[in-house]
């Protein structure tokens, strides 16, 4: 019975090791032709089943920015959306109460159960070092406009890329608050309590991955920018200049 055991155990050590090698030469061969992160979620969405592979990008993701030193400057016109939001105080408070919350439930889990106060302590601290990456990744990554698209990115949590000449108007977000469960809503905002500044209706609906990993049709884009007023004209200026091109 041991060696069939440690045959067994043995066979699923070389599938793993084949599978890793496999991985990492398929992601070799891919050269220079996106990010570290592009080039992961690339490999994995070729390699495994789709809710393995966007729960591995998830994590990785979160362990890149929470590592990563910076992020190579990407060409386009960025902007910040974090910093008029007061988001690292609202993060600093949070991780504060996460903190304070583990240390009392602690003490008071341990004296009925060691292991799940000690479970306890991991998942928490685990959620102090996905906030951390968030907030790291949100820094690193702007919103970019460049003439062909608007690429909008939430942290480490979602992205979308908006072809210019896909987008028919650019509103007010006043009506944010009764569209905000809509499905083909996409929200660009770090806290669904605050008011965007802008509602992007598109001419069509254009697809994005969901935080399950399916495709979802978005129509509308809510966006909270810092520098707004540069922003709106910018984003102005790129859908004349298309029209003009189209025209």
């Amino acid at each position: 019975m041991k060696s069939i055991i440690i045959l067994v155990e043995l066979v699923l050590l070389s599938f793993l090791v084949f599978r890793l090698f496999k991985l990492y030469r398929n992601y070799k061969n891919l050269g220079d032709s996106g990010t570290f992160l592009e080039k992961v979620g690339m490999v994995l969405n070729r390699s495994l089943p789709k809710p393995v592979s966007t729960l591995l990008i998830r994590e990785i993701t979160m362990f890149y920015y929470l590592l990563a030193g910076g992020s190579p400057k990407e060409a386009g016109e960025s902007f910040t959306y974090h910093k008029e939001a007061g988001y690292k105080a609202i993060l600093f408070a949070l991780m504060s109460v996460i903190l304070l919350e583990s240390a009392g439930l602690f003490f008071l889990l341990h004296q009925w159960s060691p292991i799940l106060s000690w479970i306890h302590i991991a998942l928490n601290v685990y959620g102090v070092l996905y906030l951390i990456s968030d907030y790291r990744a949100i820094k690193q990554r702007p919103i970019l406009l460049t003439d062909e698209q608007l690429r909008i990115r939430l942290g480490s949590r979602r992205e979308i890329e908006v072809p210019i000449r896909m987008i028919d108007s650019v509103n007010s977000g006043n009506s944010f608050m009764e569209e905000k469960k809509n499905k083909t809503v996409f929200k660009a905002v770090l806290l669904e309590t605050e008011m965007p500044h802008f509602e992007l209706c598109l001419k069509e609906p254009i697809y994005t991955i969901n935080l399950l990993g399916k495709p979802q049709a978005i129509e509308k884009v809510y966006v909270t920018v810092d520098d707004r007023e540069r922003f709106h004209q910018s984003l102005l200026r790129k859908m004349e200049s298309g029209k003009s091109v189209l025209g």
